[in-house]
């Protein structure tokens, strides 16, 4: 039978089930509404009666979702973006941006617990049922997530339907975290029975080679994902050496430069240049075969890491031979990942993974000059990467300037919104005491918790104009750069790269964000130190 017939009619078969699977949940919210109600306002009514009426829509708005998203993969096609509720406050009636507060922020904290929830209860089934769907999808290896109705499309799912609730959104967020353990202990069963079924029917399941969760968290978010070793030298000294004094095979990449420097001369027999007077070329060191070995083996870690794009991993293989060099005459490369050659190899793939698709062109021909210039300059120096550096940093400068230019009127309209709130502020209006009716202690609302001294810190940095940030925003994690704020320290202008889109928020949804862990800055990875790390596992 076909593979996409095979897909096909386990998707059909999974959607005629996923139907228990939301009553199951509702059955349970409504069970924890009778003994204990949630909070909610005047206009929700009676929600358990709502609830009960209106739970066939709910279902059948879920299941139509679910379908849509797995429909949409089956095909290759983007899966539809999860309904989200506009925001309340708006910065004009002519305008698209909207802004956010921390009221709208919490249904995107709620969604990524209950996904974290599902996550956590049923981790082995999900991993079991994505070795047979990845066979499904002809990926033998396990090197995606290929499960059409993995925990982030149900979520949306069940939030698509509850959309169909005449329920106010403080009660639809309460049912979402209500539904997170008992939607956990239901997909968990489903996991396991649609496995059971898919190997009932002769599926042979793939072997994990590698996997990449979606959707908001997982257990180990927090945990450290790699160790790679304190230095280059350790991986240095494990490297082979070559057999019988025999001269080391020449790598790929450097063809220009090591006949030169092997014992004995070039390989093909021809005389070897006579080597530079002092002071007239640079004093390379006798060939090092560990050393080309190690630089070789840390370039090709480097050139399979599936996060840098095609274009990326050209420069980048362009500095191999000037690594080589720079390593002949400058011993402290292998000291630490911060020299200026690795730092301008992990700023550069930064900055070209960051830009707006409008500017990478721009940015692509300046890396493209800064790395043949570094690639030919002879000798190599670590001076000539730290200026290739405040290069980079120059033209992050500019993207930041032309931002802030065509944010320009969006600014305008969020400085007006600004003062419009302060005017009509009641704060500093003096109270008639007298006038005032006397409410007891307990009867009072509990007020919000202050944030952390660290909590301030962080918000304090990723509020700086500049800052690249990693935010849980509307049911995906987004890329966004803070542009401006307000004097007031009240609102945030966040642009989103990618999309070439703006974002309004206040400071204090933001502020909840980073109390959630659902934003945090987003900071230039270290591409060498992962490689020692790969190449560590290899030995």
């Amino acid at each position: 039978m076909p593979r996409r017939l095979q897909q096909q009619e386990f998707i059909d078969d999974e959607l005629l089930r996923a139907p228990m699977t939301f009553n199951a949940v509702i059955d349970a919210v409504l069970g924890q509404w009778r003994l204990r109600l949630p909070a909610h306002d005047r206009i929700d009514g009676d929600p358990c009666r709502a609830l009960a009426l209106h739970r066939g829509e709910l279902v059948a708005e879920a299941l139509n979702s679910l379908r849509a998203s797995a429909q949409a993969e089956l095909q290759g096609l983007e899966p539809p973006a999860p309904p989200a509720l506009r925001p309340k406050s708006t910065v004009s009636a002519s305008s698209e941006l909207s802004l956010i507060g921390e009221d709208d922020v919490v249904v995107d904290i709620e969604v990524a617990r209950c996904i974290r929830t599902i996550c956590q209860t049923a981790d082995a089934e999900l991993r079991e049922l994505q070795t047979f769907t990845s066979a499904l999808a002809n990926d033998v290896n396990v090197t995606r997530d290929n499960n059409p109705f993995r925990p982030e499309r149900f979520v949306a799912a069940l939030w698509a339907g509850l959309q169909r609730l005449p329920l106010s959104r403080p009660m639809l967020t309460a049912f979402l975290h209500e539904a997170a353990t008992p939607l956990a202990e239901a997909l968990q069963v489903s996991y396991a029975s649609a496995s059971r079924r898919l190997h009932e029917q002769g599926i042979v399941p793939g072997a994990y080679r590698t996997i990449v969760y979606g959707g908001a968290a997982s257990r180990a978010a927090d945990a450290a994902r790699y160790h790679p070793p304190a230095d280059l030298h350790s991986l240095h000294d494990s490297m082979p050496t070559p057999l019988d004094a025999l001269p080391p095979q020449v790598p790929e990449g450097f063809p220009e430069l090591l006949p030169d420097m092997l014992p004995g001369g070039p390989p093909d027999g021809s005389p070897a240049r006579a080597p530079a007077p002092p002071g007239h070329g640079p004093a390379y060191k006798p060939v090092d075969a560990q050393l080309i070995e190690l630089l070789a083996r840390l370039f090709a870690a480097i050139q399979q890491d599936p996060n840098l794009a095609s274009h990326t991993l050209a420069l980048l293989q362009r500095l191999q031979p000037a690594a080589l060099r720079l390593a002949q005459v400058d011993g402290t490369l292998l000291d630490t990942y911060d020299h200026p050659i690795w730092r301008f190899m992990d700023q550069l793939a930064f900055d070209l993974a960051c830009s707006t698709p409008a500017l990478r062109r721009r940015l692509l021909a300046l890396c493209r000059s800064l790395v043949e210039h570094l690639a030919t300059a002879d000798p190599p120096q670590a001076s000539q990467f730290s200026w290739a550096i405040v290069r980079l940093a120059a033209a992050r400068r500019h993207a930041l300037a032309q931002a802030l230019t065509h944010a320009a009127p969006k600014i305008e309209r969020l400085q007006r919104f600004s003062h419009a709130e302060v005017g009509n502020s009641t704060d500093s209006v003096p109270l008639d005491i007298g006038s005032l009716d006397t409410v007891p202690a307990d009867l009072m609302p509990a007020s919000k918790p202050v944030p952390a001294p660290s909590s301030t810190l962080s918000m304090t940095q990723a509020s700086q104009p500049g800052t690249p940030l990693r935010v849980y925003l509307q049911g995906e994690w987004r890329s966004l750069m803070c542009l401006w704020q307000d004097p007031e320290h009240e609102l945030l202008l966040l642009f989103e790269p990618a999309a070439e889109r703006l974002w309004a928020l206040r400071q204090p949804a933001l502020a909840r964000l980073l109390a959630e862990k659902l934003a945090r800055p987003l900071r230039v990875r270290s591409l060498v130190r992962r490689a020692a790390d790969t190449v560590l596992h290899a030995l």
